[in-house]
C-alpha cells in the first residue's frame, strides 16, 4: 500500500508540474481563447476609459484591441467575453495587461496557480505539503488554468483565513481576497453571522470597505453598473454548476425570483449542514467552502476548484471522492446545458454530505437502542 501511495504521489506531482509548465508553452491562441481577454479588457478600460468600464459596446472595441482583431472561439454576451467582475478585479489585472496580451495572460495564469497552491498549503497545515497534490493535480485546476480564472485568489483568501484563525481580525482581512468572486462565499458570510463571529466579520468588512472606497473614489457609478451587469451572467445555455441555475426552467417573469429563492434556500441548507459538524472545524469549513459553489447564484465548472479546496481542508477524502470530482468537472466543462448543472449539483452535494457526516451516518444505520 505504501508503494502504491508513493507512486500515486509521484504521478500527481508530475501532473502538477505539467500544469505549471503548460502556460509557458501553450499557443497564443490558447491565451486569447481563455477568459483572460475579459480581464485584460477591464484592466485597459479602468486605465484608459474608466467611465465606460461596464459598457458592452465600448468593451467590444477594446477587446478587439486585446485580441489583435481576432474573434474568440467561445463567444459570451453580444459576441464578446465581457468584463463583469467587480471593478477591483480590473485593478489586479492592470500590471499583467501592461505586459501585453500574450505574456500578461501567461503570467496571469501562473499567478492564479501560485495563489491556489499557496492557499492549499495554508489550508492543509499542519499536514505536509504533499497533501495538496490531489487538489492541485485535479481536473478543476486544469479548468482554472485553461480558462485563466480568478479562483486561485479565492482559495488563497480561504486558506489564509484558516491559517490565521487564531487572529480573527487578520483572518477577516484575508477573506477580503474572496471578494474577487463574492458570489462563491455567501454561506461563509451567513455562518459567521449566525455564530456571531464578529471579529472576523469586522476584518472582512474592513477589507470590503477598502475595496469599495477604492472604486468609489475613481468612479461612484462602478458599483451600481457592476450590480446591473451581474444579472446578465446567468444565461439559459450557460454551463452553470449551481442549484440556482434550475430557476431558468421557469417562465421568464419568474426566473430571477426562482434563482434568488433557490440560492437562499441552498445557502441556509449548507449552513445548517455545517452547523451539524460544528465540533469539527475542518469538516464544517469544507461544507461551507464546497457549499458556496452550490449556493452561488452564478458558478461555472472552473469554480469547482473550490470544491477541491474543500476536500483538501476536510483532509479525509478517499480516492473515489477525488475521482468523482474530476469526472464531474470534466462532464460539466464539456457537455452542454443543463448537464453541467446536474453534474455539478450531484458532485458538490456528495462532497457536502460526505464532509457533513451524513453519508457515514447513513452507512452506520440507526444507533441500537439499549435495553433498560
Amino acid at each position: 500500500m505504501t508503494g502504491w501511495r508513493w507512486r500515486g504521489s509521484v504521478a500527481l506531482l508530475a501532473v502538477a508540474v505539467g500544469f505549471v509548465i503548460y502556460p509557458l508553452i501553450e499557443g497564443e491562441n490558447d491565451v486569447i481563447n481563455s477568459d483572460w481577454p475579459a480581464f485584460a479588457t477591464g484592466a485597459r478600460l479602468v486605465v484608459e476609459n474608466p467611465g465606460h468600464l461596464y459598457d458592452l459596446e465600448i468593451q467590444r472595441h477594446v477587446q478587439l484591441q486585446v485580441t489583435g482583431g481576432r474573434s474568440l472561439v467561445t463567444l459570451g454576451i453580444k459576441g464578446i467575453l465581457p468584463f463583469l467582475a467587480p471593478a477591483w478585479v480590473a485593478y489586479v489585472a492592470v500590471p499583467f495587461d501592461l505586459l501585453g496580451t500574450n505574456l500578461g495572460g501567461r503570467l496571469w495564469i501562473l499567478f492564479e496557480l501560485a495563489c491556489l497552491a499557496f492557499g492549499l498549503l495554508l489550508a492543509v497545515r499542519p499536514r505536509p505539503p504533499p497533501a495538496i497534490l490531489p487538489a492541485f493535480a485535479s481536473v478543476p485546476t486544469a479548468l482554472l488554468l485553461l480558462n485563466a480564472q480568478l479562483d486561485g485568489l479565492v482559495a488563497l483568501g480561504i486558506g489564509a483565513a484558516i491559517a490565521l484563525r487564531s487572529k480573527p481580525y487578520l483572518a477577516g482581512l484575508a477573506l477580503g481576497l474572496t471578494l474577487v468572486k463574492p458570489q462563491l462565499v455567501l454561506p461563509i458570510g451567513l455562518a459567521l453571522l449566525v455564530t456571531r463571529t464578529w471579529r472576523v466579520l469586522v476584518g472582512w468588512a474592513a477589507a470590503g470597505l477598502v475595496l469599495l472606497l477604492s472604486t468609489l473614489a475613481l468612479n461612484p457609478h462602478w458599483v451600481i453598473d457592476w450590480l446591473k451587469s451581474a444579472g446578465s451572467t446567468v444565461q439559459p445555455g450557460s454551463r452553470e454548476v449551481d442549484i440556482a441555475h434550475f430557476g431558468v426552467l421557469l417562465p421568464a417573469g419568474w426566473q430571477t425570483f426562482a434563482e434568488a429563492a433557490l440560492a437562499l434556500i441552498t445557502m441556509v441548507a449548507v449552513v445548517l449542514l455545517a452547523w451539524r459538524r460544528r465540533d469539527d472545524l475542518r469538516a464544517a469549513g469544507a461544507v461551507l467552502v464546497a457549499g458556496g459553489v452550490l449556493a452561488a447564484p452564478h458558478a461555472l465548472p472552473t469554480d469547482l476548484v473550490l470544491v477541491a479546496v474543500a476536500l483538501a481542508i476536510w483532509g479525509q477524502a478517499a480516492w473515489y471522492d477525488w475521482l468523482l470530482l474530476s469526472i464531474g468537472a470534466a462532464v460539466a466543462a464539456l457537455l452542454p446545458a443543463p448537464v453541467p448543472a446536474v453534474a455539478g449539483v450531484l458532485v458538490i452535494g456528495w462532497v457536502c454530505l460526505r464532509a457533513g457526516g451524513v453519508i457515514a451516518a447513513w452507512r452506520r444505520g440507526p444507533e441500537p437502542v439499549s435495553a433498560g
